[in-house]
């Protein structure tokens, strides 16, 4: 250090001093986007208010009970407080599901009653209906003859009608809208009745009930109305 001239030192001294403004005027200079960036991540504290324990709690009601309106909503008043009755006995029940569920019967039980292989369907019709489609498939053996539906599609399933009898009983109406092709066929496989080539356009009204005190899932068909002709043989 004692070999350094002053003069160097005092060179040195003044980069030094000069390199230290430069920095602090760098590093303190304020870009006019700090408040910017404060925001992005600060956002949601200024602009969502906080809610109180009451109002949180009612928001939370009023979305239960949207979303159960959702599971029995109709556009007939009527029916939508039926299917609000069966959804109070019954937590579980959804009328999108039972929509769902019905025309997946509607399919199946057509199936089976046109293969003549009634006896899966047990559980899914009531005894009165058992019994018709078993008499009326005994009259077509009789004949040698055999019905063959085919389900192109089902266009609609409504619900027309709801009723809760006081022992928790529930029917529900549905109408199916849906087009088949249907024929009757000898013991020879030859079409005596229908065209294979037609397509039909089908409307009919099925019936199914549920003890709701039951543990049993299933709704029973238990009545068809205005039914296809199919179910008359």
């Amino acid at each position: 250090m004692n070999n350094i001239p002053y003069i160097d030192i005092l060179i040195l001294a003044m980069v030094a001093i000069f390199i230290i403004n430069r920095l602090r005027n760098t590093l303190g200079k304020k870009t006019g986007n700090e408040h910017d960036i404060a925001n992005k991540f600060s956002r949601g504290k200024s602009d969502l208010k906080e809610s109180s324990p009451d109002k949180v709690s009612k928001s939370s009601v009023d979305q239960i009970k949207l979303e159960e309106s959702k599971h029995i909503f109709h556009e007939n008043p009527g029916i939508s407080s039926e299917l609000s009755k069966i959804h109070k006995i019954d937590p579980s029940f959804k009328v999108d599901d039972f929509i769902v569920g019905a025309k997946k019967a509607f399919e199946y039980i057509i199936e089976k009653y046109s293969d003549e292989n009634i006896k899966p369907l047990e559980k899914l019709l009531s005894a009165d209906i058992f019994k018709m489609f078993s008499k009326q498939i005994n009259n077509r053996a009789k004949k040698k003859e055999n019905l063959d539906v085919s389900i192109i599609g089902i266009k609609e399933a409504e619900i027309e009608d709801v009723s809760l009898k006081s022992n928790n009983v529930a029917s529900i109406k549905v109408k199916f809208s849906s087009e088949q092709v249907q024929v009757i066929k000898n013991d020879k496989g030859r079409i005596i009745s229908g065209d294979g080539n037609q397509i039909l356009s089908i409307v009919e009204s099925w019936f199914f009930s549920k003890d709701l005190k039951r543990n049993d899932p299933n709704w029973v068909l238990d009545k068809i109305e205005e039914s296809n002709w199919y179910l008359k043989f």
